[in-house]
């Protein structure tokens, strides 16, 4: 066994730090940022001589996921970017807010200076020392310099586990063809004038667009275009493959580079019409290759695929997720089949999955989360890296009042802080961003029986309850909560009813309001007993005496009227208001039943049109009529049950809807109002739906007011 290397005797630093943060990416400088307060020093280290890690020198140069709903801090970090203008709106159904890279990475480095945060460039941590799981030391070679770092909390935020590692931590530690694959970002410039393609020895040549390596184009106003190119076959986590893939990806980068010169590429991102960019040269190479998957720590918790795809709720979330899945299978350098764009409903990130089993004063947000690989394509996004530092700089600072003991932190004072700084834990403040892919319908499990009203009430982090009040009064109510539903409570009133009120007021707790034959007023609240926040069990009604006046009902007008006129293919052609008709010769007339509200900033009606397939039964149909648009509308149902009222509510996706069929079936619509057709249109095609957010568009420079506009 070799002996320890004895370090020589030039002279190593020592320095004192109470927040020690490693890698300045997203997770690195929300983390620092974070952390700092005037009572506590933070020091960053970062391996690469800009800030921003995959976002700056990773080539990366767009944020996906929700990048309205961050945190303060990224609030000013795209304010910056916004008054220099180098950063696209906020639309939430473009997957991609593209930005300047340099522009992001000077941005972060004033940031940092400005909070009193040392930055150490040309950086990375070589080993660590621990007493009882509590790291006592960290070596830093800082350019030529050696510094022993003597830190209360370290957040390693190296994509690598780099102190998990060095400590003995258990890792979760995949190899070539396994991890999730890297990509090299490079530029192309027009030049505006034919340039002369080379294709230097050794480099590869292909004949058509499907033999490609998975190939990205995004085009810029000022005559960019940005690449992105799979590589395949190499180790992140190893420094020896990782430089193999550098050499390898530069070489297969100058037979793409020759490719798209001569034959152009026609693949689903492409610009200029997939015609040869033969006026295009080579303008920069990002300074490193984009790394997705690295070493991951074994924590204290797991995210899992399922808690992704379910919409996980823990009691120490410190993040939200709102990316879909993006898993690129490893194997292979190829675009067609080979990956996992599901999109999912957001989902809470738990602190517990930042701390490595075995270390007491580390976390590990980023690409180093304690996760498994189908999840982690979700969380690596950098939207959800600055989350997740920000939550890790929060604990980090509360921890460091205890000797650096992230156990000893207060949760809900983590939490209340979190929050003061701009980021929602609440999951139902998030769900717009691509939210055209996003569609719900579902059977909620709920049957009607004869005549019934519906009420809809969306409480915090997801959950959705649904009462159902039949003519006998009997009342269901049921909470869809980790996409599932669950009856939580049956109760027989007394007598016939009806439920004007139907509120929650806090997690479980609801609020109810029906009134009987006469008119009387019974109040009830209910809280649902939930297990560990995530099965329903019960659902206990109380009455509360002493609301008697009439006075406080919630109405909801629903008025006789109007007439949709609509074709043979089911095309509504026209609405006319009570009293006009809509008949022309090519289509049949209906009598309606109208329900309408104001629902965030837009008119939507509800239609009951008679006269569907089945016997008996109705079209469900809704409008929406924005301010100054066209209105629009979509069939809900073909065979709606007239005698049970629906509902609707507002949510950040658009809508949702609750009807019953004519088996008494009770159904959940939620959707975006991009799933709505103008008057006269057939329904939206679903493959444009998906194909919407992949659309380029070309901003930033010149174009940048004009996108401003659009945004308004």
């Amino acid at each position: 066994m070799n002996a320890p290397y004895a370090l020589s005797s030039r002279d190593i630093v020592l320095r004192d730090v109470d927040v020690l943060v490693l890698g300045g990416g997203m997770s690195g400088v929300f983390a620092a940022l974070a952390a700092k307060t005037p009572h506590l020093s933070v020091a960053i280290v970062e391996p690469s001589n800009i800030l921003g890690g995959q976002g700056t020198a990773g080539g990366v140069a767009g944020f996906v996921g929700d990048t309205a709903r961050v945190n303060y801090i990224f609030a000013d970090l795209v304010a910056r970017l916004t008054r220099a203008g180098k950063i696209e709106p906020y639309r939430s159904n473009d997957d991609r807010r593209a930005y300047d890279l340099e522009s992001c990475g000077f941005a972060l480095q004033c940031m940092l200076d400005e909070a009193g945060i040392e930055t150490w460039l040309h950086a990375a941590a070589l080993d660590a020392k621990a007493e009882n799981g509590s790291v006592t030391e960290v070596l830093v070679r800082c350019g030529p310099s050696l510094v022993r770092v003597r830190p209360r909390v370290v957040i390693d935020a190296t994509g690598n586990a780099v102190i998990a590692s060095a400590l003995g931590c258990p890792v979760t530690h995949l190899g070539a063809r396994e991890q999730l694959p890297m990509s090299l970002y490079f530029t192309l410039w027009n030049t505006h004038q034919l340039v002369r393609p080379l294709l230097p020895e050794g480099c590869p040549s292909w004949e058509r667009d499907d033999e490609l390596p998975m190939t990205s184009l995004h085009g810029f106003a000022d005559g960019r275009v940005e690449v992105k190119m799979k590589v395949v076959g190499f180790d992140a986590a190893d420094g020896f493959s990782l430089s193999k893939a550098e050499i390898h990806a530069r070489r297969q980068m100058m037979g793409l580079v020759y490719y798209l010169q001569t034959r152009g590429y026609g693949g689903r991102h492409t610009i200029n019409g997939g015609a040869p960019l033969a006026t295009y040269t080579l303008a920069h190479t990002a300074r490193s290759i984009g790394q997705r998957e690295g070493r991951r720590i074994i924590g204290k918790a797991t995210l899992t695929d399922a808690d992704v795809r379910s919409g996980a709720v823990f009691d120490d979330a410190v993040a939200v997720g709102t990316y879909h899945l993006d898993l690129h299978w490893p194997a292979t350098e190829r675009r067609a089949g080979t990956g996992v764009t599901d999109m999912v409903e957001p989902y809470h990130i738990p602190l517990g999955a930042m701390i490595p089993q075995g270390a007491s004063n580390v976390l590990c947000p980023g690409r180093s989360l304690s996760g498994e690989q189908l999840a982690l394509s979700s969380y690596r996004a950098m939207t959800t890296c600055a989350q997740m530092g920000f939550g890790a700089g929060k604990a980090a600072a509360l921890a460091a009042a205890h000797g650096g003991d992230i156990e000893r932190i207060d949760i809900k004072a983590l939490r209340r802080d979190i929050e003061a700084g701009g980021q929602s834990l609440d999951l139902s403040t998030y769900g717009d961003y691509l939210r055209c892919l996003r569609l719900i319908d579902e059977d909620t499990g709920l049957v009607a029986v004869g005549e019934a009203e519906l009420k809809l009430v969306r409480a915090r982090n997801g959950r959705t309850y649904l009462a159902c009040l039949e003519r006998s009064g009997k009342l269901t109510i049921s909470l869809r909560f980790h996409r599932h539903w669950s009856t939580v409570a049956v109760t027989q009133l007394a007598g016939p009813a009806r439920l004007v009120r139907f509120a929650c007021t806090g997690d479980g707790l609801l609020d109810m309001q029906l009134s009987d034959g006469g008119g009387r007023l019974m109040a009830f609240r209910g809280e649902v007993a939930l297990a560990s926040d995530r099965a329903p069990l019960s659902l206990q009604l109380l009455p509360e005496p002493g609301l008697t006046t009439a006075s406080t009902l919630e109405r909801s007008e629903s008025l006789d009227g109007g007439s949709i006129a609509m074709d043979d293919q089911l095309t509504v052609i026209a609405i006319s208001p009570t009293g006009a008709s809509a008949v022309r010769s090519d289509c049949r007339t209906f009598q309606t039943t109208l329900v309408a509200r104001i629902l965030d900033g837009h008119e939507i009606q509800l239609y009951r049109a008679d006269g569907a397939a089945r016997a008996n039964g109705a079209h469900l149909i809704a409008f929406v009529k924005a301010p100054a648009k066209e209105t629009r509308f979509l069939i809900l149902s073909h065979d709606l049950n007239g005698a049970v009222t629906p509902d609707m509510i507002a949510t950040p996706i658009g809508i949702a809807v609750a009807f019953s069929d004519l088996d008494g079936k009770i159904r959940l619509w939620e959707g975006a109002l991009e799933q709505f057709s103008a008057l006269g249109s057939p329904a939206p095609d679903p493959r444009e739906l998906q194909h919407a957010p992949y659309q380029d568009r070309v901003l930033l420079a010149g174009a940048l007011g004009d996108a401003r506009q659009d945004a308004r």
